[in-house]
């Protein structure tokens, strides 16, 4: 009975840590496509401001990031907590469920690295004035 019940944790776990790379990817792509409001960290200023767009030179990867990974660890623990019941735990026993959770998650990766992929081949760079020495 504890290898049944261990294969069952085992499982779980797995579609827990399948479900939150899926909805990391997602919720990565869906918050720069929608322009969704997010912390900007202004590095020369030292100081970080929620807003969907920068206003000067701002970075948007560590905001971005860390709202991801929350979304995703909510989403694991989700999961983690439905997987415990009796009809999604049998649904999880067929090997058919886990792997369409797999391949949503990779497809959620190919589609970012493809996006973003062309995002970056495609923009403009625009360099910004150098800062005026101190006391200068």
């Amino acid at each position: 009975m504890s290898a049944i019940r261990a294969a069952g944790a085992s499982v779980r776990l797995f579609a827990s840590l399948l479900t939150a790379r899926a909805v990391f990817g997602a919720w990565y792509l869906a918050s720069s496509l929608g322009r969704w409001t997010i912390p900007w960290y202004y590095p020369l200023a030292r100081t970080w401001r929620w807003s969907s767009e920068p206003e000067g030179f701002a970075m948007d990867w560590y905001g971005r990031t860390g709202l991801a990974l929350l979304a995703a660890a909510f989403a694991a623990g989700g999961m983690w907590l439905a997987s415990g019941r009796p009809v999604v735990s049998r649904w999880l026993a067929r090997p058919a469920a886990v792997l369409a959770i797999a391949h949503a998650g990779a497809m959620v990766l190919v589609v970012d690295y493809l996006y973003f992929g062309w995002v970056m081949m495609h923009q403009t760079p625009a360099p910004l004035p150098l800062p005026s020495p101190p006391g200068g």
